[in-house]
């Protein structure tokens, strides 16, 4: 065999490989790609099963939080309501709605809320709710209103009608 007969074999050899190696990269490729479709679809499919089952459960939990109003306020709150209120998020948190909160709804709406009437309760007071407390639980009501409407994407701002 001649030198140039040779690195003609070489080249062809490697080229032969390189369109082997190629094809196989090809179809791990667009495996990969499938597999990464089906599962972004999986967890689409997911997500917007999540949505639903908060959106039901979450309605029932934004309902109890009406106890204290912003407009009007509520002049007749009392602090055995707020018991009530607590022990009424207690057991939606146990036996309805508590699994579907996210850990932000939780950690920065739901338990502030609860802390929040614990520390005001702790103090034995009795009667209609001064306004100090009355304002430091409507806040904590409305903050965790914030993080539900955040969890079902409720206040995502739709299409200006006028553009």
């Amino acid at each position: 065999m001649t030198p140039f007969e040779v690195v003609a074999a070489v080249i062809s050899a490697a080229g032969g490989s390189a369109v082997i190696v190629a094809g196989l990269a090809a179809w791990l490729g667009k495996l990969w790609l499938d597999r990464i479709m089906n599962l972004n679809k999986l967890l689409g499919q997911i997500d917007i099963d999540l949505r639903k089952r908060r959106i039901a459960v979450y309605a029932d939990l934004w309902k109890l939080t009406s106890v204290l109003p912003k407009w009007p306020k509520d002049q007749n709150v009392t602090y055995e309501q707020l018991l009530a209120f607590s022990q009424a998020l207690r057991s939606w948190y146990f036996e309805r709605g508590g699994m579907y909160l996210s850990r932000t709804a939780h950690s920065k709406g739901y338990a502030p809320l609860q802390d929040a009437l614990q520390s005001v309760l702790s103090h034995g007071k009795s009667g209609k709710l001064s306004g100090a407390d009355y304002d430091t639980i409507r806040v904590c009501c409305s903050l965790l209103r914030n993080y539900l409407a955040s969890d079902i994407e409720s206040r995502r701002e739709g299409l200006d009608p006028r553009s």
